[in-house]
């Protein structure tokens, strides 16, 4: 097939990014697979054995969308209704007005797709071979989300490692960004330790080497990504019952929590999780091969009149 894949942002990122490496990656494995894919994106970007066009801004891309591509993927900058080529918009974060979404919008959870009204979903996916697996880990917890956004949890995390004396790594922000949220005090000891914003094999190596993942997020997460690298990695994880956590997280590569109360069984039933299980349960489903496999079944079925988009339902 020929692809247009549309994203906003610079690819390929270097530290966080999230829907940017997603992207990426389903890019990397639709060349992979021999389709042709078409990268429009702005200045800077550049994926090896892709086309780019570059754009600044939504309607400089959809002006140099090229006609003949078969369908076109969006990853932001939306179309309207009256887009004339075969497309489908992922969307990647939540949307206070989904009546505003194209018709053609695919989600990342079942649990995105039901609060926003939608049918179709497919999960993200990461390529297994940049994320390292470790049978044997190292006495401390891993907290790696933006600790600057509230909602993510490194106040709760941290509260929840020191009531059980855990040692605890945060990645993704300073400890003065707690200044903001909470939970700086409760840093303030040992065994805590910030790395600040880290990727690439400084990433690998601590979601390989963390005994668990904490992750008590206060909203609802359309995905979670941090929690299928940690899985990739032979490392279980300990996450509250919001958004798509529990099409992620099950008995045997985790435990979910709701109170306080409840974390020190939740950490007990993890930290007694088979790592082989973690791995073969992040392979088998948040693989970027299977994720590509999954949009490219979706466009197949569109293209062919198999999948019928509808306007949304929103049910927020």
């Amino acid at each position: 097939m020929k692809i247009c894949q549309v994203v906003p942002s610079k690819l390929p990122v270097t530290k966080y990014g999230g829907t940017e490496r997603v992207v990426e990656w389903l890019v990397a494995e639709l060349i992979r697979q021999q389709h042709e894919v078409i990268l429009v994106a702005p200045p800077g970007s550049r994926i090896p054995g892709v086309r780019l066009i570059e754009a600044r801004t939504r309607e400089e891309a959809l002006a140099m969308i090229p006609q003949d591509v078969d369908i076109v993927h969006f990853h932001g900058w939306p179309p309207s209704d009256d887009f004339a080529l075969p497309y489908v918009f992922t969307l990647h974060g939540n949307e206070k007005n989904p009546e505003s979404l194209p018709k053609n919008t695919v989600f990342i959870s079942a649990n995105h797709a039901a609060r926003h009204g939608g049918v179709h979903f497919v999960y993200n996916g990461i390529d297994p071979g940049e994320f390292r697996f470790e049978r044997e880990k190292k006495d401390f917890l891993l907290f790696f989300s933006k600790v600057r956004r509230r909602v993510k949890g490194a106040r709760r995390a941290l509260k929840l490692a020191k009531c059980e004396r855990q040692s605890l790594v945060v990645a993704g922000g300073s400890r003065f960004d707690l200044l903001k949220v909470g939970g700086f005090w409760d840093s303030l000891r040992p065994g805590v330790q910030f790395l600040g914003e880290i990727g690439g094999v400084q990433k690998a190596k601590y979601f390989s080497e963390a005994k668990a993942l904490v992750f008590p997020i206060d909203w609802e997460e359309p995905f979670g990504l941090v929690m299928i690298e940690a899985l990739m990695s032979g490392t279980p994880v300990v996450a509250t019952r919001r958004g798509s956590v529990p099409e992620i997280v099950h008995e045997k590569v985790g435990a979910i929590f709701e109170t306080d109360d409840e974390f020190p069984r939740a950490l007990a039933q993890a930290l007694a999780c088979s790592p082989e299980d973690c791995r073969y349960w992040a392979q088998e489903n948040f693989s970027m091969q299977v994720c590509a496999r999954n949009y490219l079944d979706l466009y197949g079925k569109y293209l062919s009149g198999d999948v019928v988009f509808k306007k949304l339902d929103a049910k927020l």
